[in-house]
């Protein structure tokens, strides 16, 4: 049987593994920088409090992501008269749409994305690193910088559309191998 400090050392590397991609996905839900950081970094508390519970047989992301969907949800409720975000009903419509994209797909777009950054220019793939690649909050990012939030945010906003137009592109016209055209 495994012991308490085994467990403590798979779950930190298992977490540091799924950071980003937890990250992203807690992005997704509330759209915002700011607030996906403070979801992210209560969503790892309780993870922690809870890594008795997992089962190291399962996909860690996936436990991750199901603690981590209640989370956002749990917020964007506190946050519902707000207009920037979805309703909890879309949100659920979101999320079972992307459990049921197939794993092919996912990976088509995974391939398509590392494509599309490699033409990035270098300062913006260091600006998604520094936003996205740690816990720093974007406004560290841009005191860090010498720049606004909002500037750092625009350029971010920049880099999303011309990665999103990219991943479509590529997809579209069969660039990425195991993808159809």
């Amino acid at each position: 049987m495994e012991g308490d400090a085994e467990r403590r050392i798979r779950f930190t590397a298992d977490l540091e593994r799924s950071q980003a991609r937890l990250f992203g996905y807690i992005h997704s839900l509330v759209r915002d920088l700011d607030d996906a950081d403070d979801v992210f970094q209560q969503t790892c508390l309780i993870l922690w409090r809870k890594r008795e519970e997992f089962d190291s047989r399962r996909s860690f992301f996936a436990w991750a992501c199901g603690v981590a969907r209640l989370e956002a949800l749990s917020f964007l409720r506190t946050r519902s008269r707000s207009r920037l975000y979805f309703s909890d009903e879309l949100n659920l419509l979101l999320l079972e749409a992307q459990d049921a994209m197939a794993h092919e797909e996912v990976q088509g777009r995974r391939e398509a994305l590392a494509l599309c950054m490699e033409k990035l220019r270098q300062r913006d793939r260091a600006l998604l690193e520094d936003c996205y690649g740690g816990p720093a909050r974007v406004s560290e990012v841009a005191e860090r910088r010498g720049r606004s939030p909002q500037s750092v945010h625009n350029s971010l906003r920049r880099i999303r559309r011309a990665l999103f137009e990219c991943i479509h592109r590529r997809l579209e016209q069969g660039l990425v191998p195991g993808t159809v055209s």
